[in-house]
């Protein structure tokens, strides 16, 4: 049997390399240095990962980061199950007469799956066709369309909000997570499954989340990943924030944005904090206000325009608040026309 490097071995061997030459493997991802190296002792284990905080944190870029740590791989094209070209054996392969090799970018290597309540098990494991088995019959192989799961095979497989997903479908995971393989549900064939998964779940205080069942939860290794500091939060938003041509805004207006929302975020009298994409938000906003009026730099005007528009948007302010019923004055309490 030919022996290939699995998925979680073409990534250590990645971050190690990048760690030998002093690179930071997760570069562009904000976070204390205590964080990032819980994430990097997890995947260099070869353990799944399962990365808790608000929202706005930076999770998903993590998990779009790691992926680019990937090489490029081939594969077999028009297999539904992702097979090495040399280990073409899935009920796709296997009934081809010639195999075409194709090649995928490492950054491609990406397979995402949004958390809800409306994900079915069928989603992630596949499911019968009905037009196709009608066509060629309920036991015939192309009756079956893959799930998720089948399509992440040698690929990370990335489960946004794994907390809003019922705990029916949650248990799909448990075959794959332990074991490596998916069954076929109707064929009884067992298909092999390379996947690295990174899950990403918001805390419970949140509405809408569902409990990890413990069985699943022992799968993963759980890191928490808090807000930026200050200084993070400003490069976040010097790298990531959308840039509009012509118009120019200084750091010190950058500074009093990102200080709006981490003193909103400070504060008892929400619900919920602003997250990082409520700077960026302001950001943008402030940038495409100057444009409307004519301006080529944003101004103090700008920044308090779109901070109240912004945040307006955004906040939940608690009901035991004293601004329960005054937003405007939170609000204008939290800008500090001043310090813009």
């Amino acid at each position: 049997m030919i022996k290939m490097k699995n998925i979680k071995d073409e990534l250590r061997k990645k971050i190690l390399k990048c760690l030998k030459n002093n690179e930071d493997p997760l570069e562009g991802f904000y976070c204390d240095e205590e964080t990032k190296e819980a994430i990097l002792a997890v995947l260099i284990a070869g353990r799944h990962l399962l990365l808790e905080g608000p929202p706005g944190v930076g999770k998903t870029t993590a998990a779009r980061i790691i992926a680019r740590l990937l090489p490029s791989m081939k594969t077999v094209e028009g297999c539904r199950y992702v097979c090495h070209p040399k280990r073409a054996n899935c009920p796709d392969c296997s009934r081809m007469s010639k195999i075409k090799k194709i090649e995928i970018e490492g950054e491609k290597r990406f397979v995402r799956v949004q958390g809800s309540s409306e994900l079915l098990p069928e989603d992630l494991i596949g499911d019968i066709d009905p037009v196709n088995a009608m066509k060629y019959g309920i036991h015939d192989y192309r009756s079956f369309t893959p799930g998720k799961i089948h399509k992440a095979n040698r690929k990370i497989l990335f489960i946004d909000e794994l907390n809003r997903v019922p705990q029916r479908t949650q248990n799909t995971l448990l075959q794959v997570l332990e074991e490596g393989i998916t069954t076929i549900g109707g064929f009884d064939i067992e298909v092999k499954v390379d996947t690295l998964v990174i899950a990403t779940e918001n805390p419970e205080e949140y509405a809408g989340v569902e409990k990890i069942s413990e069985t699943l939860s022992d799968r993963f290794e759980r890191v928490r990943v808090g807000y930026p500091t200050r200084e993070q939060e400003i490069e976040i938003v010097e790298r990531y924030g959308n840039k509009i041509d012509e118009i120019k805004i200084d750091r010190k207006r950058i500074e009093a944005i990102s200080e709006i929302s981490r003193r909103a975020r400070d504060n008892e009298d929400l619900e919920n904090p602003p997250s990082v994409r409520t700077t960026l938000s302001i950001y943008e906003q402030a940038q495409a206000l100057a444009k409307l009026r004519g301006k080529k730099e944003v101004s103090s005007e700008e920044v308090y325009d779109s901070a109240r528009r912004v945040l307006s948007g955004r906040i939940t302010i608690s009901g035991d608040s004293s601004y329960y019923d005054d937003r405007e004055g939170f609000i204008e309490k939290v800008i500090d026309r001043d310090e813009l």
